[in-house]
């Protein structure tokens, strides 16, 4: 465990997929997730879908030449799938508009590369808190008419 690394994260271990044909850049992603989230490294879609039948990733890290090989359509078919993973995009440019364009698809976020490790892991604390927030209502707000 690394210096500064907030120990409920390390006690919750919540699951992130990095999916990237580049392992290289897979890897890269892997190890600034690892010390906070139970990261696993996957090379295609295919081997994502299988894998989250299996054991069920709390947020999707999906880079652009993912996306691109398998379409837009590719994020609805993760949120069927897989409905209560949150989908962040990495994207190669910011200025292509393409993580936008997979927002207005159903992505939660995107980011551009070049990435750094405490924005990837803050975008990654944002979405899981989001959830967090959105699945605890108080039993007074329940009970109210």
């Amino acid at each position: 465990m690394q210096i500064g690394v907030k120990v409920t994260k390390v006690i919750e271990r919540r699951r992130v997929f990095v999916v990237d044909d580049n392992e290289t850049f897979r890897a890269a992603i892997e190890f600034m997730l690892h010390d906070e989230y139970e990261a696993h490294e996957l090379a295609s879609a295919t081997e994502t879908l299988a894998k989250a039948e299996q054991i069920r990733p709390d947020v999707l890290v999906l880079a652009e030449g993912v996306i691109r090989v398998n379409g837009l359509d590719l994020i609805q078919e993760f949120l069927a799938r897989v409905p209560k993973t949150k989908i962040v995009v990495i994207v190669d440019q910011i200025s292509s508009g393409f993580g936008q364009e997979c927002v207005a698809a159903g992505a939660h976020g995107f980011l551009a590369k070049p990435l750094r490790s405490e924005l990837l892991c803050d975008k990654v604390d944002a979405l899981l808190s989001a959830r967090k927030k959105a699945v605890t209502i108080p039993r007074t707000v329940l009970n109210m008419r």
